[in-house]
């Protein structure tokens, strides 16, 4: 787990956030007993996860498709081809989606808008140094690569037994 006490915090003032205004159906679901800590899924989503990562097209139609993604700093870190369509939807449009889950058992969703990881960003080199520890690999020698991550505007998680996942 990467994320500092203060990042952790941060999480879960999202993760309140959210359920604090939604709707009866969705309280309704993911209820108290349901919910999920930030700690909890950052202690969880270690190593690669493979997220539905949504965007929207030029026509304002929703786009969604899977994608390599790791959890780093309480955020979805992504990667993939300048020539991938997702690309030219973000460039377009920053908003974006992208929803972590396993059946009913677990899913953690977030909302935000795309943030550009260039090898100038001040996190650049440790989301790299991440990116190529897990893939024993250079994510720069699989093409023409592009790191960005999703600035959340919103984010929840809920699972069916949250005890199944430890804090630490």
């Amino acid at each position: 787990m990467r994320e500092t006490p203060e990042e952790i915090a941060e999480l879960q003032r999202m993760f309140d956030a959210h359920l604090a205004r939604a709707n009866p159906h969705m309280t309704a679901i993911v209820t108290p007993e349901r919910r999920l800590t930030a700690e909890q899924v950052a202690n969880y989503l270690q190593g690669t996860r493979i997220v539905a990562f949504a965007t929207v097209s030029s026509k304002g139609q929703p786009r969604v498709s899977p994608l390599d993604s790791l959890f780093l700093h309480g955020r979805f870190t992504l990667s993939t081809d300048v020539k991938a369509t997702k690309i030219a939807h973000l460039r377009a449009n920053a908003a974006c989606s992208a929803v972590y889950m396993e059946a009913d058992r677990i899913a953690v969703v977030t909302n935000g808008r795309a943030e550009w990881i260039t090898r100038e960003h001040i996190d650049h080199d440790e989301i790299h140094a991440a990116w190529k520890k897990q893939y024993h690999s250079d994510p720069y020698t699989w093409g023409d690569v592009r790191f960005f991550r999703i600035a959340p505007i919103s984010m929840w998680a809920y699972a069916s037994h949250p005890a199944e996942f430890p804090a630490k």
